[in-house]
């Protein structure tokens, strides 16, 4: 029996160092070449993307989720998940390779939808694969720990991310006159300046997704290295019941109502964060990758606390606190202009720690919910259900993009007008989130009052003379 407990630990040890290691190269992937990246935005922007052009790109994205089910499917009857999840992976990053291919189409608007192709089906079957692996790593990660693994991983694949973000940022602005000091030293002095001109920007971003969808083939060789736990058996019925069974849950559904009114409302404006900073606030990619960093630190520094918040007082009183934020962050934006942005560093701030809080429980709430070896079809057909819902607000944002509104003597451009109107709606999602059951869950209220207490008796402990 010691034996057997002493062997299973080993294995959930070395499952959550590899999942680190793959995860690190998975999260400099995504960062550089998947839809949400800035450099996809930057590529979509030189190829002369409309505002409607960014809601189909933020939109697809979510789109993609509905293939999440088909996880399911692929693995219905398979008694190991591994391969499917590595081979399926592998063929979404590999689609990236090929972004830069929209340069060479003669009409801008048929070299646009080729990219926003590829990144569709690329997202899809990264979804499919994504729902495999929830499942294959649900069965690896006691339930126990999952909410501190999941933080300390994030965290680490987080600053991997950020630093090579950065590197990558700072040689895409060299293509720009907001490339300054560091164009000076690095590009005119050594006599680049030639290469280094804003026409060759997009082939530069067209070759940097061939090296960064490597860098992603070579992280799923750290997956396929990953153990797996035999699956239990579980009685499996048609495949049709097995879709069908969630939503006969009770509070699968009330979940499913929070999770659809929560991306609804996420996904006003979703699609403009990224152009309104380069087009209206006239940021090049180094200033943005500033915000990103400010986000990133604030999640590196609040992952580990939102684990432990997760564990001891559950999903629910988390996504409270997110929700309360995130209804917060848009409202920063009202007040921004091209000559004063500061005040998005603070929002940065804000926004990393409830994004990094929403994520733990994005991933653990509906595990929770689900009961023991049906977590991965619940998870899979939650994150359809959700994404399709961000998908209809992303584009309804784009087809009906408000003109510039003047209100209380403040003038709001467009983008702002719908960034405003996305901040109420995510206060709104309160009213759902009231009504879904969670076990072990502790009252928003009895929860801050317990962190309190522990930091004022940490902070006595630590400075008590």
């Amino acid at each position: 029996m010691k034996r057997d407990k002493l062997r299973q630990n080993h294995v959930v040890r070395r499952g959550m160092r590899l999942s680190v290691i793959d995860g690190i190269y998975a999260r400099i992937y995504a960062g550089l070449c998947m839809i949400g990246s800035g450099f996809v935005t930057k590529f979509m922007l030189l190829l002369g993307a409309s505002p409607l052009h960014f809601s189909l790109l933020s939109a697809l994205g979510q789109v993609a989720t509905l293939s999440e089910p088909l996880g399911v499917a692929f693995t219905h009857r398979l008694p190991r998940r591994k391969w499917a999840c590595v081979w399926i992976t592998a063929a979404g990053r590999l689609l990236t390779m090929f972004l830069g291919a929209a340069l060479f189409f003669t009409l801008k608007e048929a070299g646009i939808w080729f990219a926003l192709t590829l990144l569709f089906l690329a997202a899809s079957l990264q979804a499919v694969g994504g729902n495999i692996w929830i499942a294959w790593m649900s069965d690896l990660i006691p339930l126990k720990i999952r909410g501190r693994f999941f933080s300390r991983r994030n965290q680490i694949l987080l600053l991997a991310g950020m630093v090579v973000s950065y590197v990558v940022s700072i040689y895409v602005d060299m293509f720009e006159s907001t490339g300054g000091f560091l164009r000076r030293v690095l590009i005119e002095s050594v006599g680049l300046g030639k290469w280094f001109v804003p026409q060759n920007q997009a082939t530069f971003l067209a070759w940097m997704f061939v090296g960064a969808t490597l860098i992603g083939l070579y992280g799923l060789t750290i997956l396929a290295k990953q153990p797996e736990r035999p699956l239990k058996k579980v009685a499996k019925g048609r495949l049709r019941d097995e879709y069908s069974q969630p939503f006969t849950d009770a509070n699968f559904r009330r979940l499913l109502v929070f999770g659809i009114w929560w991306m609804l409302a996420t996904g006003v404006g979703s699609a403009f964060w990224g152009p309104f900073m380069l087009k209206n606030l006239g940021m090049g990619m180094f200033r943005m990758q500033i915000y990103s960093t400010l986000h990133g630190v604030a999640s590196l520094f609040s992952w580990l606390y939102w684990g432990k918040f997760v564990d001891r007082f559950g999903n629910k009183t988390t996504m409270t606190i997110c929700i309360i934020l995130g209804g917060l962050n848009p409202m920063f934006w009202l007040f921004v202009s091209p000559a004063n942005y500061n005040i998005l560093w603070l929002e940065a701030v804000i926004s990393g720690t409830m994004w990094a809080g929403n994520a733990l429980v994005t991933t653990n709430f509906v595990l929770s919910v689900a009961p023991q070896g049906k977590q991965q079809i619940y998870s899979g057909l939650y994150n359809a259900v959700a994404g399709v819902s961000m998908m209809c607000s992303t584009l309804l944002s784009g087809i009906f993009f408000p003109a510039p509104l003047d209100i209380l003597g403040k003038h709001l451009q467009s983008e702002q007008v719908v960034f405003g109107i996305g901040g109420l709606l995510r206060w709104s999602t309160l009213i759902p989130l009231v009504f879904v059951v969670e076990k072990n869950h502790v009252p928003l209220r009895d929860a801050l009052a317990s962190s309190l207490r522990y930091f004022w008796e940490y902070w006595q402990t630590k400075f008590k003379r």
